[in-house]
């Protein structure tokens, strides 16, 4: 059959394996004909409520068999999913499912009961699912007409399937991500993107059945997309990362080496927590062949140690925005010379252009900075009901003929070496002004990193009194007894301009991090800014 629908995937692989295992956790497996089967009467009975063909689908669970489910159902109805991050705030799950209009909410008893207390923005639900165990007749203060349904009620056999009357460039889900002005935006993906980019990940990565791909990332967050949808393409098995697990990365090491994990992909930040907590050089991981990093600059000093405790795995660097997913990528075969450096983000992926752009709009020369415009098939179709921000960012490029495809604006810059390789500077909204001077965080990060005793750090700006801005630095050490904060910085007028040098470094335990692994940037920037400072 022709793979058009991200549903296509997982229906032919229970056609063609269905007993081979698509699920692992907890000690049990799950086929992939009993996922199919699951998904289709989870579908069905969405159905027969009337829901089905362009509707969205609140998938509020931590990873795990319903979730998955329940993802595969809403894709199997022609609706779009929408994952919900499990540790948000309720006020944030109700905005969030207000804006995109939920018809369906799937959900546990517990984080059911933190929506209750509050149902505004809830009003366009017709039907809430509470997986798991607990009570789900308790109507509380749910909007009128909702109708509730347990897991065993929505599981149950239906004698008419669901119908799909979905096309390629139909949504297949949307992904929240932080905004500027602090409301969160909706990336908008279809289902023709999803699948040139699950399609060039099995293609470039050699994705097997006989892999063992550990589901890492949080279903929120753009990395999860590789984790479940190309581990389904390749018929392989998804192994969900325990819940908790990295609480104790002794655990997650011994975790990857006793359950034979052979792919990886997660944060830099992730993978250094195991670097440095996890006790990696203790263990062997024979079955290791492929790990993958995306979503932050990962600190050459830390490549090199992995590099090194884990010799027969290849590493890649994949780059790309939640707008576009991955859309240039590079294998790791020789590290930069300096722990100043930083790796190469490479070339454009297949069947995707990317070109760096100057301030005129002009392509950049080799060697020449540039924001970086993506254009290819796995391009968000825009930010959910907001027209206006996503005309900011997807447009047609100023020096190419009219009527050419839409790019779209990464706010990245960036610069092509000779070779043909892309190599990442720093966002547009990491650039500041000290004094006059230019200054890109990444960069004043990069010196810092290149410290013997700097395990991890985050640079923040914080106001002055004169409407300007200086730099605080935020470092977690190796050895806090080895060096102090003006120690640090001395080791910085070493390397850096008096301008770039932070005006503060705090030495912290650990630095806060979003559900999805990444530095809480905005925490910390928070903290900079004092109490009397902080927004309400």
């Amino acid at each position: 059959m022709r793979t058009y629908l991200l549903s296509h995937l997982l229906e032919a692989r229970a056609l063609q394996c269905g007993r081979r295992a698509a699920l692992a956790m907890g000690g049990e497996t799950t086929s992939y004909g009993d996922l199919k089967e699951l998904s289709a009467r989870l579908a069905a009975t969405l159905a027969a409520r009337g829901l089905g063909h362009r509707d969205r689908i609140g998938v509020y669970l931590p990873k795990g068999l319903a979730a998955y489910v329940s993802i595969f159902a809403a894709l199997e109805l022609g609706a779009a999913y929408v994952p919900l991050d499990p540790s948000a705030p309720p006020t944030r799950i109700r905005e969030t499912a207000g804006d995109c209009a939920l018809k369906a909410l799937i959900t546990t008893a517990e984080l059911a009961g933190g929506l209750a207390a509050d149902v505004a923005g809830l009003e366009s639900l017709a039907v809430l699912v509470i997986a798991g165990t607990g009570a789900a007749s308790d109507r509380g203060s749910w909007p009128a007409g909702l109708e509730i349904l347990t897991w065993e009620e929505a599981l149950e056999p239906r004698s008419t399937p669901a119908a799909n009357s979905a096309i390629e460039n139909d949504l297949a889900y949307v992904l929240y991500t932080s905004g500027s002005t602090g409301r969160p935006k909706g990336v908008m993906i279809s289902h023709r993107g999803a699948l040139a980019f699950v399609d060039w990940a099995v293609d470039t990565l050699g994705l097997t059945a006989d892999d063992r791909v550990a589901g890492v990332a949080a279903l929120h967050f753009d990395l999860s997309i590789l984790d479940l949808f190309a581990t389904v393409a390749a018929g392989a098995t998804l192994w969900p990362l325990p819940p908790g697990i990295l609480l104790t990365p002794r655990s997650a090491t011994a975790w990857i080496a006793e359950n034979a994990i052979s792919v990886w992909y997660s944060t830099p930040s992730t993978l250094i927590l195991l670097l440095e907590q996890g006790e990696m050089g203790c263990r062997d991981y024979p079955d290791l062949r492929l790990i993958l990093f995306a979503g932050e600059v990962f600190p050459t000093k830390h490549l090199r140690r992995l590099r090194r405790l884990v010799p027969r795995a290849e590493l890649y660097n994949l780059y790309g925005p939640t707008e576009t997913n991955v859309c240039v990528w590079k294998r790791v075969e020789e590290l930069p010379a300096g722990d100043h450096q930083t790796l190469a983000i490479g070339r454009a992926c297949a069947n995707t252009e990317v070109a760096a752009l100057d301030a005129e709009g002009r392509e950049a020369a080799a060697g020449e900075e540039g924001e970086l415009w993506v254009r290819g098939p796995t391009v968000m179709r825009g930010y959910w009901d907001d027209r206006e921000k996503g005309g900011a960012v997807l447009r047609r490029r100023p020096d190419v003929t009219p009527g050419d495809d839409l790019w779209f604006r990464t706010g990245d810059f960036v610069h092509r070496d000779a070779s043909g390789d892309y190599h990442f500077h720093g966002r547009r909204d990491h650039m500041v002004k000290i004094r006059g001077y230019r200054v890109e965080l990444g960069e004043v990060e990069s010196a810092l990193y290149a410290h013997p005793n700097v395990r991890e750090l985050a640079v923040v700006t914080v106001p002055t009194n004169d409407h300007g801005v200086q730099l605080r630095a935020y470092v977690v050490p190796g050895d806090p007894a080895r060096h102090s904060p003006l120690q640090i910085k001395a080791y910085l007028g070493e390397r850096l301009p008096p301008y770039m040098i932070p005006a503060e470094i705090v030495c912290t335990e650990a630095l806060p991090k979003t559900s999805t692994g990444k530095v809480d940037r905005r925490a910390l920037a928070a903290d900079a800014r004092g109490p009397e400072q902080r927004p309400g």
